[in-house]
């Protein structure tokens, strides 16, 4: 089974309930993150989903347009769509609407995977259908019982954290919580390096070049979990977003998972999702050439771009002329995604096998 584990969900809702993607883009003052939201928005037009006005996407023309891609590709036969719980206060653990931009509630994503999936097969797409991530801040005064419908009630298949994002402290007093986690088989997938597209995460890179424990998505913080036996998965190989600004500590986060995949046995997985971004093409070298493609899992990070025309043949690794011509031929995303990183050197086979032995199937 092709999986693609890391799909993000969105949509222009204005409540923080159970019946909508809420999003709030005027809570980032911050002009990258609202460069990427156009961005985001101009590349899904232009794949084809519908874009009110030309400028927002309804979360049910999303799906729609999620259904279709996921339909006609020839790479992957499921996605995993995934939930993004509210940054809660650590202390407090009162929910910060205020400081909130995105907001996927569990049990609206475990319906709407279902509904989807019932419409694929009415459709009759075989052989293709969506996987519900939960996502359950451990922050919040009642993660107990939400943590407990994740588990009991929906087929979620990981968990999904952005630490910046949703403050959250990793190495904080949440053994019990990952203690629940290793006894449900649930991994927890966790955002890791640096975080541009919320300005949680901006600020957080911010207050981290002042003090680097400041940083909630630091590498180091994953052996909390892993050391309460949870499987983790850590995003994007840690790599930077941008190679003149970000520090690169790639090798670095080689040689962490090196040490605690001993034995034989993966503890600490990451995946490929967002790795064919344009700022990310001087990495993809060392990821390629230092990570054991039994340590990886194959991911999107969609809709974060897709960035196809700029890895050019003999320009960056492995590309040739050949593969470059194909791709740019390609019109699904997701198609694309896989083509280029198979084009880069990454042992597609096996990083799909990894997939789905690392998530709760």
């Amino acid at each position: 089974m092709r999986i693609d584990m890391h799909c993000h969900v969105v949509g222009s809702g204005k409540a923080m309930d159970d019946n909508d993607v809420f999003f709030n883009p005027d809570n980032s003052p911050n002009w990258f993150t609202r460069i990427l939201y156009a961005m985001i928005e101009h590349d899904l037009a232009n794949s084809g989903a519908k874009v009110s006005g030309g400028e927002e996407i309804k979360a049910d023309d999303y799906f729609d347009f999620m259904t279709k891609t996921l339909a006609e590709s020839k790479e992957i036969d499921s996605i995993v769509l995934l939930a993004m719980d509210a940054p809660y206060d650590p202390v407090t653990h009162k929910r910060m609407d205020e400081i909130t931009t995105l907001y996927v509630s569990n049990r609206y994503l475990y319906n709407k995977v279902k509904e989807l999936n019932a419409g694929l097969a009415k459709q009759g797409v075989v052989n293709k259908r969506f996987y519900f991530g939960a996502s359950v801040n451990p922050n919040r005064a009642d993660w107990k019982e939400e943590l407990d419908y994740v588990i009991n009630k929906t087929d979620a298949v990981l968990m999904k954290w952005i630490p910046s994002v949703q403050l959250i402290h990793i190495e904080g007093s949440h053994e019990e919580y990952y203690k629940t986690l290793e006894g449900s088989g649930l991994p927890l997938l966790c955002h890791i390096g640096p975080e541009y597209s919320f300005p949680e995460g901006v600020r957080d890179i911010e207050r981290s070049r002042l003090d680097p424990d400041k940083d909630l998505d630091r590498f180091g913080l994953l052996i909390k979990p892993v050391s309460c036996g949870v499987k983790v998965i850590a995003a994007h190989c840690a790599s930077p977003v941008f190679p003149l600004i970000d520090k690169d500590e790639t090798l670095r986060f080689y040689d962490f998972m090196r040490a605690i995949n001993t034995g034989g046995k993966v503890k600490l997985w990451s995946d490929t999702s967002a790795l064919s971004l344009s700022t990310r093409i001087p990495f993809l070298r060392e990821i390629v050439e230092n990570f054991p493609p039994e340590w990886l899992l194959n991911g999107s990070d969609f809709p974060i771009p897709i960035d196809a025309s700029a890895h050019m043949p003999l320009v960056t690794h492995k590309m040739t002329p050949k593969d470059y011509s194909e791709i740019m031929r390609l019109t699904n995303p997701l198609d694309k995604d896989i083509r280029i990183k198979a084009a880069h050197g990454f042992k597609n086979n096996i990083i799909f096998g990894n997939t789905k032995q690392a998530l709760r199937i």
